[in-house]
């Protein structure tokens, strides 16, 4: 299991490979916003403070998103499009920075 933790809702929770960080953090009562769910808003664009390596690889509709921002943050992820992609291990995310 991976521990993930949403620092700004002071969230701990373990969390099983494949799980979309938006689906999770949705069902665990986080209080960012999510518009679309598709990748296309950008309202659930949150920064990996650890563990990004843990993720799946960034796609490319979150590059053009983050771009289209003005971006360039490595540790920028749009929640809606990556999972977990590791057994196990820890994850830290703020989505208010």
């Amino acid at each position: 299991m991976v521990n993930l933790y949403l620092k700004d809702d002071n969230i701990k929770v373990k969390v099983s490979n494949s799980k979309s960080l938006r689906e999770i953090a949705r069902k665990s009562g986080a209080s960012m916003e999510f518009g679309c769910r598709v990748g296309d808003c950008s309202t659930c664009v949150a920064k990996v403070v650890k563990g990004n390596e843990l993720l799946s690889p960034i796609t490319q509709k979150e590059i053009f998103a983050l771009e289209a921002m003005g971006s360039s943050d490595k540790d920028l992820r749009l929640m809606c499009q990556c999972s977990i992609n590791a057994d196990e291990g820890e994850i830290e995310i703020s989505y208010f920075f």
